[in-house]
């Protein structure tokens, strides 16, 4: 029997806008790293959006002028429009004092990795998560035969990323289950990427159970 609250996007259907010959990213980390990279971002606060930009505004203001632009047009974008190389520049001044209070724990690390952490989160991530976003929800409009759309940056700030019909969703990797917040009023889809294929195993159980629920308007 089928397990219809879980669905496959392979590698093909995901169609992803970066792509595969981009040399410098995604940057590989040696294992461990980024697990200490992470929280010196965190505490340093060295990708606030007064340091950074705010990225949600700048993928979706790059996405309104550039529908059809690459990663490479993104970067252009955030390098030409809002000094995105100074950003990065400020931001790795920034983290890296606290990453050397936490050196004896991950010798590995330098600031040429701190560098690429900051431009594969800022540049990378930012371009990939939404990437990732927009070929669930479309896989998803197809599932359910509604049309669908990414939130406006109002309904971001409210904790929605998209809508199927008129069903606000969350769409979030995994991993978020482990920071997950007491205050999130809307279905949550989320998906595991193969990291062998780039294809994903999403998770639909929680907007099924809200679709079950006669919820949806």
């Amino acid at each position: 029997m089928v397990d219809e609250s879980e669905f496959m996007i392979s590698e093909e259907e995901r169609e992803r806008l970066v792509a595969e010959g981009i040399e410098e990213f995604p940057v590989e980390f040696p294992k461990y790293t980024t697990q200490l990279l992470n929280p010196a971002n965190r505490f340093a606060q060295s990708t606030r959006d007064d340091v950074v930009g705010n990225m949600n505004e700048l993928i979706e203001k790059f996405r309104e002028e550039h529908p059809e632009g690459t990663f490479e047009d993104w970067v252009d974008f955030y390098f030409e429009n809002y000094d995105g190389q100074k950003r990065i520049n400020d931001a790795t001044e920034k983290m890296y004092p606290m990453v050397r209070k936490m050196k004896d724990a991950f010798e590995e690390v330098d600031r040429e990795m701190t560098q690429d952490f900051v431009r594969d989160l800022v540049l990378f991530k930012t371009y990939e998560g939404f990437d990732i976003q927009e070929a669930i929800l479309r896989k998803l409009g197809e599932k359910f035969d509604e049309e669908t759309r990414r939130a406006t940056i109002i309904e971001e700030r409210k904790g929605i990323d998209g809508f199927i019909g008129n069903q606000p969703v969350q769409v979030k990797a995994e991993t978020y289950k482990d920071n997950l917040q007491d205050n999130i009023r809307v279905p949550i889809v989320y998906y595991d990427e193969n990291k062998t294929n780039k294809g994903m195993m999403v998770d639909i159980s929680e907007l099924t159970e809200e679709l079950e629920g006669d919820r949806w308007e």
